[in-house]
């Protein structure tokens, strides 16, 4: 049943590629450009230089993006931009909940979507296992996944291949195939917080070949994954 839903789900991106690149072909189209994106861009008042709000600097092509729930922090790549509507793509509850989803809007010449998903929780005990678990079965080939412990996170973080023309969703070995799933567990080693990212490139058009380098494209999932930084309750 949950692997249909993850079938159900990877169609509806698909569906939604479809209706954004014909809706938003702007090669503008930017996170700063967008009124929903740029609310949870972090600014900070600069008044030695000029008396206004201005983005707070963190490296070229990243902004730094800082959640409503007030709970993480974590870089928002420039080319993306969140989506608002409809509103399941973005949702929360209190400080202890929030789930969000960006996309590039751009018809990019390779005939790829980019896609990715943010999930936060803060659990009243440790869930580490059941969420560890729960995104494996939803996401990897054979449990496959890797481990980077640093001094206050526990990232868990795999990749694998999913075929759009397979009418039962199964992941394939990303040693075989091009991987264009990505995903990663972030938890909080100070606290039983965490972050589920799935990071999504799905062909919309083999016409324009679908290129893919699994490898930078796994390099930028786990730049996201790292960059994220639990803020103190």
């Amino acid at each position: 049943m949950q692997k249909r839903i993850v079938v159900l789900t990877m169609v509806a991106i698909l569906g939604l590629v479809s209706y954004f690149t014909v809706r938003l072909m702007n090669n503008e189209a930017t996170a700063l450009n967008d009124s929903f994106t740029k609310e949870f861009i972090v600014e900070e008042f600069v008044e030695e230089f000029v008396e206004e709000f201005v983005e707070e600097f963190v490296e070229e092509d990243f902004h730094l993006f800082e959640s409503k729930t007030g709970q993480y922090r974590m870089l928002f790549p420039n080319e993306f931009q969140m989506i608002s509507e409809p509103p399941e793509f973005y949702g929360r509850q209190g400080d202890y909940y929030e789930h969000w989803a960006a996309q590039i809007f751009n018809e990019k010449s390779n005939g790829i979507s980019y896609y990715f998903t943010v999930k936060f929780r803060e659990d009243e005990g440790d869930f580490h296992e059941i969420r560890l678990n729960r995104m494996l079965e939803d996401n990897s080939y054979n449990g496959l996944f890797e481990e980077l412990v640093t001094k206050d996170k526990i990232i868990s973080h795999g990749s694998s291949f999913w075929d759009s023309n397979d009418p039962r969703g199964d992941k394939k070995d990303p040693n075989k195939y091009n991987a264009n799933v990505f995903f990663g567990l972030i938890v909080d080693t100070n606290s039983h917080r965490s972050i589920v990212i799935n990071y999504s490139t799905i062909c919309y058009k083999e016409e324009l070949g679908c290129d893919l380098n699994s490898d930078k494209e796994y390099e930028f999932a786990l730049k996201l994954m790292k960059s994220i930084e639990f803020l103190n309750p």
